[in-house]
């Protein structure tokens, strides 16, 4: 047919070995017959072609003098360009998209258009159009091996296959045999012997299985007969049964008037029954009575407790709380009914017990309502928790009467207040001896300086540690400067415990910088002072902050600068920590610290 149609133009033996000017080129590399199909349309354009092998590309590569080939072709040209002869380098080879984008959108005839296939399939996909997709490919019969189109593969295997296996024409007879088609007829020739065999056995059985109905059908006859006989001697029986009837009916009626007589002694007892359970209902009405009374007595609410009083003992550190029990009048609920000839069993009351809660309110962070005391005594002690912060603490009381399942309403509330002591620290000047940190290597300012992190008087710890001479985390409380910083990561931070039974509430804190001229790029520019009470995830909260800020810190060797911590942030905390939030001026994230120092109020318990 027509190349411009798509149809198949050449195969593997008959590749061309030169130009169409005579020139020799290298040997090319063999291709599948599929490959030699010209795209529709494409007849008389060769930019689709290799210009090695003239088939479509196949992972075509773009040469130094711009002209492209397959990239199994490449390693076959000779290091010279088949299009324009000129020399190729390898190096400058790579791959051209441009082309593999053009060969994809190609579209071709599928080879098998002459004998009916009218689909266009792309020139890469037609070797899976024919292996998948095409009905008219001819395939290879299983049975008679003939060569046959695949959409009338079924219908060839059902009827015209020669090697269909079919039964023989006297399988019905008995004949076992099972050949293929074109076998049949020389089976039933060669077999006629055989059937007339089978016929002569079929026709046997047939005649004795003749003689059995016969034999069988006369014996029906005779059981019919029976059958009369047997019918006849039944009326006979029911004509006698009808006497008998008679008499057992005469005997049912006087059975139903024995019953009934039964009946009538049955409602004397029934009336009877109803006296007595009448008289047990209303005993069960009186107990009924008292146990609701009992039930009242539990749901009734006492009366609210008055005269609630909380007092500050200075000597045991604890507030003394007492009340006054208020006695209430008890009265059936006004919804009870009693029966009038039924009055409620008087029960003992029920003890009476008290709950104190407690609310700290001022001076500490607000807490919900704890249970500090639950019994029937009108006073008890309370002693303000470890974790309160120093200074003036106030907490709010009130009591609740019990009994029962029902409460009283909670009595007026009582306040008490106490003042716990701090150790104030007041800031001078950059990294004095009048902080916190100095204050703990000093041991209350008692002994010579030494690191109080080194020393295990408080904890140091930080997010990573840099490579290359990363110093060490206790490096941040001590009084030298040096050079020490966490790794590369965002979010990185140097945190500081103060110990168990420690709060501090911070009003200053200072920084310093690296020693090192050579660090002043990576100074803090971005970061955030956090402060917690156990340091768990959500619990961090923020006591000053600072964004892309690069004079908050002075661009020298070993600078420090102090900051100050608004009061309404400031809050006690045992642990804090320096958060970097931003990149430094040099662009990354390494946290490099030397010195900190606090300055606020310290309590230990």
């Amino acid at each position: 047919m027509d190349a411009a149609e798509g149809v198949v133009t050449g195969n593997s033996n008959d590749m061309p070995t030169c130009c169409s000017d005579g020139k020799k080129r290298a040997p090319c590399r063999p291709r599948k017959l599929l490959e030699y199909v010209i795209p529709v349309g494409r007849s008389d354009d060769e930019t689709w072609r290799c210009a090695a092998c003239l088939a479509h590309y196949e992972e075509p590569v773009s040469l130094s003098c711009g002209d492209a080939v397959c990239r199994a072709c490449a390693a076959a040209i000779g290091g010279v360009c088949p299009t324009c002869r000129e020399t190729v380098i390898a190096e400058q080879m790579l791959p051209s998209r441009i082309v593999q984008r053009q060969v994809k959108q190609m579209q071709c005839h599928c080879p098998n258009r002459g004998l009916g296939c009218e689909a266009l399939v792309g020139v890469l996909d037609v070797e899976h159009h024919l292996q998948a997709e095409c009905e008219w490919r001819e395939e290879e019969c299983d049975q008679c091996h003939q060569q046959v189109r695949r959409a009338e593969m079924a219908r060839h295997k059902d009827t015209t296959c020669a090697r269909k296996p079919m039964a023989c024409g006297y399988a019905d007879v008995g004949c076992p045999t099972r050949c293929a088609q074109e076998d049949l007829a020389a089976h039933e020739r060669d077999g006629v012997v055989a059937h007339v065999g089978l016929l002569r056995q079929r026709l046997a059985d047939t005649s004795a299985d003749l003689t059995q109905c016969k034999a069988d059908l006369t014996q029906c006859k005779a059981d019919l007969t029976q059958c009369k006989a047997d019918l006849a001697q039944t009326k006979a029986d029911l004509a006698e049964g009808g006497a008998s009837q008679s008499a057992a009916l005469a005997q049912t009626q006087h059975d139903l008037a024995q019953t009934k007589a039964k009946l009538i002694s049955s409602q004397d007892e029934l009336a009877q029954t109803k006296a007595e359970l009448a008289q047990t209902k209303e005993q069960t009405q009186g107990e009924l009575a008292a146990i609701r009374s009992q039930i009242d007595q539990l749901f009734t609410p006492p009366a609210a407790p008055e005269g609630l009083a909380a007092r500050w003992d200075e000597a045991t550190k604890e507030v003394a709380l007492d009340w006054r029990a208020v006695p209430r009048e008890e009265a059936a609920p006004e919804w009870r009914q009693w029966p009038r000839r039924v009055q409620p069993a008087p029960l003992p009351g029920a003890p009476v017990r008290y709950r104190v809660q407690a609310t700290l309110v001022a001076g500490c962070e607000p807490s919900s309502p704890v249970v500090v005391y639950t019994g029937p005594e009108c006073r008890c002690r309370y002693r303000f928790p470890p974790g309160v912060a120093p200074g003036r603490v106030e907490a709010r009381f009130a009591v609740v009467a019990l009994r029962g399942l029902a409460e009283s309403d909670p009595s007026a509330p009582a306040t008490a207040t106490c003042i716990r002591p701090a150790v104030v620290f007041s800031y001078d000047h950059d990294m004095d001896e009048q902080g916190l940190f100095y204050y703990f290597g000093t041991q209350g300012r008692t002994q010579p300086w030494q690191n109080p992190a080194e020393a295990g008087w408080v904890t140091v710890t930080r997010s990573s540690d840099g490579i290359k001479n990363p110093g060490k985390a206790p490096d941040l409380t001590g009084r030298q400067p040096c050079t020490s910083f966490t790794g590369n990561l965002p979010n990185s931070w140097w945190q500081v415990d103060l110990g168990a039974g420690r709060l501090f509430t911070p009003t200053r804190y200072t920084l310093r910088h690296s020693e090192l001229p050579a660090n002043v790029e990576y100074r803090l520019q971005s970061w955030r002072l956090e402060g917690s009470v156990d340091g768990a995830d959500g619990s961090w909260r923020a006591l000053d902050e600072h964004t892309n800020e690069p004079n908050a810190i002075p661009a020298r060797a070993d600078a420090m600068a102090t900051f100050a911590v608004a009061p309404e942030r400031a809050f006690p905390a045992r642990r804090f920590r320096v958060l970097m939030t931003g990149p430094h001026p040099n662009g990354g994230h390494h946290l490099l610290l030397s010195g900190l120092e606090m300055y606020g109020s310290l309590f230990e318990q």
